[in-house]
């Protein structure tokens, strides 16, 4: 457990290292699709089924807790700048997760996955969104109502 503090703890060090500069990484779908972490990498790949299945147990704990720091970070920045409070994504997310254990989180996931083999290809927060996040929300990004039955 020490490894994924240190892992999470220069994660965080290096998101605030690289915001702070004006770097910002790109995700990008088709990058490295079947998640070859052995690959130099030019753009930051979306997590999606069929990595997630593969990840060991502390690797899926350290890419939830990841979502939970960014709600956290933006929370509360939120907290000393109150002009920048709005409903948008990570408002939602922690609205939609909030008493949610990470176990629960992770189990939902890989449910989703092993009963949905054809959807490996969707991303990770995809099916958090629309599994976890969406069904506890009365209205979606924005407080506008939901459009149908997609993304964010």
């Amino acid at each position: 457990m020490n490894i994924a503090k240190t892992v999470i703890r220069s994660l965080c060090v290096l998101s605030l290292v690289a915001s702070l500069s004006g770097v910002t990484p790109t995700l990008a779908a088709n990058e490295n699709p079947a998640g070859d972490l052995t690959k130099d990498l030019k753009e930051m790949p979306v997590l999606t089924g069929d990595t997630w299945l593969t990840l060991q147990p502390e690797a899926k704990i350290t890419f939830v807790w990841g979502i939970g720091h960014v709600v956290t970070i933006e929370e509360n920045v939120i907290q000393r700048h109150p002009e920048l409070k709005r409903q948008g994504f990570a408002a939602k997310l922690a609205e939609g997760l909030r008493g949610v254990p990470m176990e629960t989180i992770i189990k939902d996931i890989d449910g989703y996955y092993l009963s949905n083999p054809d959807d490996r290809d969707i991303p990770v927060m995809r099916v958090i969104w629309t599994q976890i996040v969406k069904p506890k929300l009365k209205t979606g990004i924005a407080d506008q109502p939901f459009a149908g039955s997609g993304g964010p």
